[in-house]
C-alpha cells in the first residue's frame, strides 16, 4: 500500500462508523430486510471489485440450470444509463443494462438475467413474471441489506484477502472485516496458500482459461496466435495479463479503470499501438467483460480487419472442494 494512503485514516474511520451504524440498524430491523419464498443466493464481497466474483456467479448459474432448476440472475446493472427493472437481452448495449449482466446473458442466452437497482422490487418482478424462477442468484448484493438472502456467499482473492485489507479510502473494503459473519460460506480464489479465518464453510478455487474466441476481424485460429496486444478495463488486470501470458507473448497491455466506457478515441489509441508493432502484433485480446462493452457497438469498426479475441475464464476447484461446493449450492437451491 502506498504510504500516502495512511493519511486517509481519519476518513476511513468516519466511513467505517457510518457503515457500522447502518448495519446495526438493519440488524435491529430498522429498516426491515425482506425474505422471499424462493431461494435467493447472494454472491458478493467485502472489497470493491477484483475478487473473482463474476466467474463464481457463472459457475453457480450453470450448475443450477444444468440440474433442472429454473434460475434467474438479478444485478444492479452498474454503470447503465437506464433505471428501474429491465430484462437483459443479447441485443442490449452496456449503457442499457451494464457490462456484467450483458456478459452473463451472452454466456447463457437462455437464462433469465435482469437488472434493477432496487433488489426487492427486482425480485418481486421476477417472481410475478410468467417464467417464475425456482431460485434467484443476486449478484453483488452483500451490501444490499433490504433483501435478506436465504444463502450468502463471500468471495475474496488469496493474494490480497479481505482480512489483510483496510476500509475505504485507505484500502478497498466496503465494510469492516467483522461483517464476514453475515456470510454462510467463503470462496478464496487464487494460487497462494493462505490461512482462512472464517468460521463457516470455506473453499479454495483458481481462475483458469476455458477458451479463446474470436469476436471480430479476419479469421485466424487462436492456436496460431503468438504475439498480441491486450485491452482491458477491469479491477484485476494483472490476473488477466498473467493468464494470457501463459499462452502467448504480450507486446503491450492497454489498461483502463474497472467498468470503463470505451470511446472512439480509446480504440484509436489501440489502433496506433497496434500499428507501432507492425506485423508483430497479430491480434487484440480482451476480457469477456470488455467484449460485452464492445459488442453491439460500432467501436470495433475502428480496428478494421484486425482480429479481436475474447478470453473466457472459469473457476477450477480441487476435486474435494468441487464436490462440497456443488452439493452445498444444489441442496440450498432445491430445498431452501
Amino acid at each position: 500500500m502506498p504510504w500516502y494512503r495512511h493519511l486517509l485514516w481519519p476518513f476511513a474511520v468516519l466511513y467505517g462508523l457510518g457503515v457500522w451504524f447502518r448495519n446495526r440498524l438493519f440488524d435491529l430491523g430498522i429498516p426491515p430486510s425482506k425474505q422471499f419464498d424462493v431461494p435467493v443466493i447472494c454472491v458478493g464481497n467485502l472489497e470493491a471489485g477484483g475478487t473473482g466474483k463474476s466467474p463464481i456467479v457463472l459457475w453457480i448459474l450453470k450448475l443450477l440450470s444444468e440440474n433442472g432448476l429454473n434460475v434467474a440472475m438479478l444485478s444492479r446493472g452498474y454503470g447503465r444509463s437506464t433505471e428501474g427493472f429491465r430484462m437483459v437481452s443479447e441485443k442490449d448495449s452496456v449503457s442499457d443494462v451494464g457490462d456484467e449482466p450483458l456478459q452473463t446473458k451472452l454466456r447463457f442466452p437462455n437464462l433469465t438475467i435482469a437488472v434493477c437497482e432496487n433488489r426487492v422490487k427486482g425480485i418481486e418482478q421476477l417472481l410475478s413474471s410468467e417464467n417464475r424462477p425456482d431460485v434467484i442468484v443476486m449478484d453483488d448484493g452483500f451490501q444490499h441489506r433490504w433483501v435478506k438472502p436465504s444463502f450468502s456467499l463471500l468471495v475474496t482473492r488469496s493474494g490480497f484477502p479481505f482480512w489483510r485489507n483496510n476500509l475505504l479510502p485507505v484500502g478497498t473494503l466496503r465494510e469492516a472485516k467483522s461483517e464476514k459473519s453475515r456470510a454462510d460460506a467463503l470462496v478464496v480464489i487464487g494460487e497462494e496458500s493462505v490461512e482462512i479465518p472464517f468460521q463457516g464453510k470455506s473453499f479454495k478455487a483458481k481462475i483458469e482459461v476455458s477458451d479463446v474466441i474470436q469476436i471480430s476481424g479476419y479469421e485466424i485460429g487462436a492456436s496460431e496466435l503468438d504475439s498480441v496486444v491486450l485491452l482491458s478495463g477491469i479491477a484485476n488486470a494483472h490476473r488477466f495479463e498473467h493468464l494470457v501470458q501463459l499462452k502467448m507473448n504480450v507486446l503491450e497491455h492497454i489498461q483502463f479503470v474497472d467498468h470503463h466506457n470505451y470511446t472512439v478515441s480509446d480504440i484509436q489509441l489501440l489502433r496506433k499501438k497496434l500499428d507501432s508493432f507492425g506485423a508483430a502484433a497479430q491480434a487484440v485480446v480482451t476480457t469477456e467483460k470488455d467484449a460485452a462493452r464492445l459488442k453491439n457497438s460500432s467501436l470495433l469498426n475502428e480496428l478494421g480487419q484486425t482480429p479481436v479475441f475474447c478470453l473466457l475464464v472459469d473457476i477450477s476447484f480441487d476435486t474435494n472442494d468441487k464436490q462440497r461446493f456443488d452439493k452445498m449450492i444444489l441442496e440450498h437451491g432445491k430445498h431452501a
